[in-house]
């Protein structure tokens, strides 16, 4: 059913048959370009972070380069009703995670929320989508109701990173925070960009006593 529903082709050149547990035909997977986050402790990722947060590790799985597979990938995830995608990325991931001693394993591992109407338009957060790949190979618990949205904004893709940050400052909530107390959260999120949003997640989840956050990105935006 699932094949009928998302016959698996290639979400890049839309023709030939993906790889099995991929999301991209052979041909279009030798043109992606995966991170060498998962081998590198000072990795790119955490570089263009370095004085905004304070994080164990975080790594991205693939650079999305403008017109390239990658963002035809993003764009039907976020716009084509094809949340399949972050999950098979998500076990990528989690494979990746599973064979670097950078990772430790999490307690929680926490998405990046929607505002629930901007998630009822989508049909789906993608950033749990994501996670929910993750967890299934780590074996880790994945949560939706510690940290929420509780406003909804405009889309961010047309803003610079201090305009973000202070856009989405006040977007988060968070709930039953005792809970993550003394614990290791995976924060979750799609694309890495300006990293305002996820600065703003972080300002918010620090203000949990020795909590311990690690990074997840499905991609990384090339500067």
């Amino acid at each position: 059913m699932i094949d009928l529903i998302y016959p698996h082709t290639c979400v890049a050149c839309e023709t030939e048959p993906a790889i099995r547990g991929d999301v991209f035909c052979f041909s279009c997977k030798c043109d992606v370009l995966y991170t060498d986050h998962f081998e590198i402790a000072n990795n790119e990722l955490l570089f263009r972070l370095s004085g905004r947060v304070n994080v164990q590790h975080g790594a991205a799985l693939l650079s999305f380069l403008k017109h390239g597979k990658v963002q035809k990938a993003i764009h039907k995830l976020k716009y084509g009703r094809r949340g399949d995608i972050a999950t098979t990325l998500g076990r990528q991931f989690g494979n990746k995670m599973k064979s670097t001693t950078l990772f430790e394993k999490p307690d929680f591992i926490i998405p990046i929320p929607l505002h629930p109407k901007r998630e009822w338009k989508r049909g789906y957060n993608q950033s749990e989508l994501f996670g929910k790949g993750i967890a299934e190979i780590i074996k880790a618990q994945l949560s939706i109701k510690h940290l929420l949205k509780k406003k909804n904004i405009k889309s961010q893709t047309t803003k610079v990173r201090a305009d973000r940050f202070e856009n989405v400052l006040q977007s988060f909530e968070l709930f039953n925070s005792k809970e993550l107390e003394g614990k290791s959260i995976l924060l979750i999120d799609d694309v890495l960009t300006t990293g305002a949003t996820i600065e703003a997640a972080i300002q918010k989840l620090s203000q949990i006593p020795n909590i311990m956050i690690q990074l997840a990105f499905i991609a990384i935006a090339n500067e």
